[in-house]
């Protein structure tokens, strides 16, 4: 420590070099850390958002079958019960087989479903 004070300039200098530089590396993980938090909340936030389109109807408009074989026929309705990103949980309306978990391009290509992704619609 004593080589290093002479290094400086002395015991003061040191002193002061070790405030200074200890206040801009604090201020500068404060900012840091605000803005993480911030980014955090943000995610929390829109993570636990309602699903907007929950207990919403929509109808059939062309036959599809997903990536997981669940078959749609025109006409038919389906219930969205929940919805996570791009993931909708929904209940096909007279199916005894429910619910079903299908990707919301699928649903906007076969029916009046939005076309945004359901996280958009928060």
């Amino acid at each position: 420590m004593t080589a290093l004070a002479k290094k400086v300039g002395g015991p003061v200098a040191l002193l002061v070099t070790t405030l200074g530089a200890g206040y801009v590396i604090g201020r500068t993980t404060e900012a840091s850390g605000k803005r993480g938090v911030d980014v955090l909340k943000n995610v929390v936030k829109k993570r636990n958002a309602p699903c907007e389109l929950k207990d919403t109807v929509f109808t059939v408009r062309t036959d599809g079958t997903d990536g997981q074989g669940l078959e749609f026929k025109a006409g038919a309705e389906y219930r969205v019960l929940d919805c996570s990103d791009d993931a909708i949980l929904i209940e096909l309306i007279g199916d005894d087989d429910n619910p079903h978990v299908v990707f919301h391009a699928f649903l906007a290509t076969i029916s009046d479903f939005p076309a945004a992704p359901a996280g958009d619609e928060h």
